[in-house]
């Protein structure tokens, strides 16, 4: 008999060791004044740089990157701020069971300026999938043609990392420094036309064409192949993100997706722009969402697919797709045309010219976020 008792009293005692280790796992802590267990989350907060300082309704948490267990279900606002950093903040709520994961970006005050390139560039215009800038270049004369600056994370100096690489020369019949251009939807392709004549030549944009493929007979096909190609990938990317994300695209104008293919945004016709967000940020609130952009000339994805590029009169800003965290990154004279983030995110490339006395033509410059 006592055998069995003893059995019981380990079953028992083993059973309720186990429940509380799964309780405890899911975020249950004792609550000795109620004698009750109660449900609580955590915020797993990083930040980009790291090392910002952490403040949950004013209080002191530490120093990203860091997870705030314990945390009773509800709203809080969360504060990180850095030396020489714009502070972010936000109101989170905290679910019970759950793991709340903040991803930061914190945007420098006063960034500075990298020159990308010295003798002048014209026409510069930024592939669609954004690993390159094209632009023309017409002195000195063995240097004339059309350029391709490779956007890449390489730390050596760009022209001796080969990062700047001649798509074509100019030749005595044809003047391709002057010429106009455009894109194929993938990026991998260049349409020229020659200035002032109605001759068409198709580059590869991955090397140099020393023997450029005239294209003028082709013209029409290869611009219905590129429409149908956008247009395929438009239908399919909207497909993959529900018919809610269909419904609201079909009354914008000028869809872009962003880099990972969860949100697009897109015009409306009082010209605002909305973004579409089919997977927010962990932040209570998990189903899609459309936010109102504040007005600006221009938008465009930050690479990590949680902000958007607002392009104004003489200003730059960086915003998050919910509305929050506006930025100014960048006042100061610059083509609105030209604006492209580096793919990693560390910097924009714009173009302006910050001496008109050496020359009458602008030069690329990034904007260094870090």
């Amino acid at each position: 008999m006592r055998k069995l008792s003893g059995l019981v009293l380990f079953l028992t005692t083993a059973l309720v060791l186990t429940v509380g280790v799964i309780l405890y796992a899911r975020g249950y802590r004792p609550n000795l004044k109620e004698k009750s267990l109660e449900p609580t989350g955590i915020v797993s907060i990083k930040s980009l740089p790291d090392g910002g300082e952490v403040l949950i309704n004013g209080e002191k948490k530490g120093t990203t990157n860091l997870d705030i267990q314990n945390l009773s279900p509800g709203k809080y606002e969360v504060k990180i701020s850095k030396e020489g950093f714009s502070t972010w903040s936000k109101e989170v709520l905290v679910k019970k069971e759950a793991v709340n994961l903040i991803q930061v970006v914190l945007l420098p005050i006063a960034p500075s300026l990298q020159s990308l390139t010295f003798t002048g560039v014209g026409s510069p215009v930024a592939s669609p999938v954004g690993d390159k800038i094209v632009f023309t270049i017409k002195e000195p004369k063995e240097r004339a043609g059309i350029w391709a600056l490779n956007l890449s994370t390489n730390p050596l100096p760009f022209f001796f990392a080969k990062d700047l690489n001649k798509l074509v020369t100019d030749t005595k019949e044809f003047s391709f420094s002057t010429s106009s251009y455009e894109f194929s939807p993938d990026g991998r392709e260049l349409l020229v036309k020659i200035a002032d004549q109605h001759i068409f030549f198709l580059l590869d944009t991955s090397k140099e064409n020393k023997d450029p493929k005239e294209a003028t007979l082709d013209l029409e096909k290869i611009k219905e192949d590129w429409d149908k190609a956008e247009a395929s990938n438009t239908k399919s990317n909207l497909k993959a993100l529900g018919k809610e994300a269909e419904s609201i695209s079909s009354t914008l104008a000028k869809l872009v997706f962003s880099p990972d293919k969860t949100k697009f945004f897109g015009v409306q016709p009082n010209g605002l722009a909305v973004v579409f967000d089919a997977k927010p940020q962990p932040n209570g609130n998990q189903k899609p969402r459309a936010t109102n952009l504040p007005k600006a000339s221009r938008y465009l994805w930050y690479p990590d697919s949680r902000h958007v590029i607002l392009v104004g009169t003489n200003a730059i800003s960086v915003m998050e797709v919910d509305g929050s965290n506006n930025v100014t990154i960048y006042t100061g004279s610059f083509d609105p045309s030209l604006v492209v983030p580096w793919p990693d995110g560390s910097k924009i490339v714009i173009a302006t010219n910050l001496n008109t006395q050496a020359t009458s033509l602008p030069n690329l410059y990034a904007i260094e976020l870090r």
